[in-house]
């Protein structure tokens, strides 16, 4: 992965890259990493939300 994807630690996002210059066969790596990436984000989100969900039992 990260053949793409450059990460602004600074601001915590993901930086713009200019598609013009890709390939074909570039541009669907990058979706592929994209995918991926949304995929890892999207686990992230669950864990957080059960652990809340966990917390929320000890504050009722």
């Amino acid at each position: 992965m990260d053949d793409f994807l450059e990460f602004d630690d600074e601001k915590k996002s993901v930086k713009s890259i200019n598609l013009d210059d890709f390939s074909v066969e570039d541009l669907r790596k990058y979706i592929k990493e994209l995918e991926d990436e949304k995929k890892r984000t999207e686990l992230e989100i669950k864990k957080k939300n059960r652990l809340l969900e966990e917390a929320k039992k000890f504050f009722k």
